[in-house]
């Protein structure tokens, strides 16, 4: 997941409002392994949980017209990745490069489904930029 601020859309607001910086929340968040407990919203869109009790929110208090595919947000216990572009009120801490649900894919669309587990890792815009799913 890369956390470069275009990507983090909502880390510098997410440390002010918790207080505590930005490094932190992201140590919470990475040190976690993630249990999926559905999928839906948004085609193969993982509700992951549960996340570290210190860095629980609410949801944003307006939605985003326009949350970017891959993006990585938080709200309450839960965690989700965005498998496309779509309205969310979701904390943004970062995006994935990796797509997490492929229609074209007729035998096996999600990447993660429930039951699954997972766990997150910084990568660089560069990583970002370069990757290839």
């Amino acid at each position: 997941m890369c956390c470069e601020e275009k990507q983090a859309l909502d880390l510098v607001p997410l440390s002010k409002k918790l207080k505590i910086n930005q490094e932190e929340i992201l140590n919470l968040y990475f040190k976690k392994e993630y249990f999926c407990y559905m999928t839906g919203f948004i085609a193969g869109m993982p509700f992951l949980g549960d996340i570290d009790e210190t860095i629980r929110v609410d949801r944003l208090k307006t939605p985003r017209v326009k949350v970017p595919k891959g993006s990585v947000g938080i709200t309450e216990q839960f965690c989700n990745i965005y498998t496309f572009e779509s309205p969310g009120g979701w904390n943004i801490l970062g995006n994935t490069p990796i797509k997490i649900f492929d229609k074209t894919n007729l035998n096996n669309p999600a990447l993660i489904k429930p039951g699954d587990k997972v766990s997150f890792y910084k990568i660089t815009k560069e990583e970002y930029l370069n990757w290839n799913d």
